[in-house]
Parts: structure tokens; sequence; C-alpha cells
């Protein structure tokens, strides 16, 4: 999934996925605020963004990536 060109919604954005035997990337902006709450089993969540310290976040825009990971993976990265 290629966020590059969206746009979060005001409040909190709800994204649910499963990965079963298989895997996943997830691209993001790097001014996004995502917080990742998936389960795994046999397969795990792999976070490659690039962190920077001084990024401003807004507030009002999160995205919560929630769900599991069973025997495959989910990667999420900025681009």
């Amino acid at each position: 999934m290629d966020f590059h060109q969206a746009s979060l919604a005001e409040g909190t954005n709800i994204l649910d996925v499963t990965a079963l035997f298989g895997g996943m990337e997830i691209t993001v902006p790097r001014d996004w605020k995502v917080i990742v709450n998936v389960t795994s089993v046999f397969g795990g969540v792999d976070d490659k963004r690039v962190i920077n310290v001084n990024q401003v976040y807004e507030n009002n825009k999160i995205l919560v990536i929630k769900g599991a990971a069973i025997f495959g993976g989910c990667e999420l990265k900025t681009y």
C-alpha cells in the first residue's frame, strides 16, 4: 500500500491489516504520526521508517495500524 499522495482526515484513522502466509509493504509520508498495534504469530512487523527527531507531527491526525501477521509480515517504511 502506497500512501505517499494521501492525506489523513482529522482525528484517529485506523488501518486494519492481516498478513497470512505472505507479506505487505505500507509506505507512509514522513510527517504522519503512526502507531503500530499488530499482533504477530510466527511473523512480524518491521518498522523501517526514517525517524527525524526534529519532525513536527500534527497531533490531530493519527494513523493506527492494527491487525495480525500470522506466518507472514508487514513492513512499514517512508518514501
